[in-house]
């Protein structure tokens, strides 16, 4: 136990000035997840998601869109030639899909306006892309169906990198509002492969081509609370 009172003042005082430099420390740092949309202008929209963290004046942060578009079709003809069955038939099925995903990472720097915080960001996004189709035609016959043909397309992007740009606001409550815009145009370097097989045989290629000119320049709109 402590009784002399030099030695209790000197603790409550340590204890004091701890507590006041944890709190002062902890104010310095903040957090920040947000949500939002965001307009691809090749893609369509998306959901998005992001992650701020604080020191002081200056934020780091990090957000994630991503989109995948597929097409499905299935057509039924008649045959061309003779087939043994009277209610024989033959179906195409064909389908499209596209994969987008793009991680943007980006530093920024805040100053006082009105009642909170005017923040303006720089940074790079990485963004791939993967493409797949694919047509097959099928026999089809009562119980079941053969496969007469098919053919496959599958195609991927390396890591595209491309300069993002943005503002935020942040009231004194926490609430902020934060647009980013990601400049994207220009063509596109795609690695693929491509499929052939029937009944007696099947053929593999590889090929590398370039999507010209698509546009995937994103504008995201992000809603955040900052802790």
């Amino acid at each position: 136990m402590m009784n002399n009172p030099i030695l209790v003042r000197t603790a409550l005082s340590a204890l004091v000035l701890s507590a006041a430099m944890g709190t002062a420390m902890a104010s310095e740092f903040t957090i920040n997840p947000m949500v939002g949309v965001a307009k691809n202008k090749a893609m369509g929209t998306s959901a998005a998601l992001g992650l701020e963290a604080g020191y002081k004046d200056f934020i780091l942060g990090y957000s994630y869109t991503g989109d995948s578009n597929k097409d499905d079709l299935s057509k039924h003809f008649e045959p061309l030639q003779p087939m043994p069955f009277d209610n024989a038939a033959q179906q195409t099925k064909a389908h499209y899909n596209d994969d987008y995903k793009a991680h943007t990472v980006y530093a920024g720097y805040q100053f006082a306006l009105g009642s909170g915080y005017l923040a303006l960001k720089a940074g790079a996004e990485f963004s791939t892309l993967k493409m797949n189709a694919g047509v097959g035609v099928y026999d089809v016959i009562p119980g079941g169906q053969n496969l007469v043909e098919s053919g496959s397309i599958s195609t991927s992007s390396n890591t595209v990198v491309k300069p993002m740009v943005g503002v935020g606001y942040y009231m004194d409550n926490g609430l902020n509002f934060n647009l980013h815009y990601t400049i994207h145009s220009g063509n596109r370097d795609m690695n693929g492969s491509a499929k052939r097989s029937d009944n007696n045989s099947a053929e593999k290629a590889t090929f590398n081509g370039q999507i010209p000119d698509k546009d995937f320049s994103t504008l995201m709109f992000t809603v955040g609370y900052r802790f």
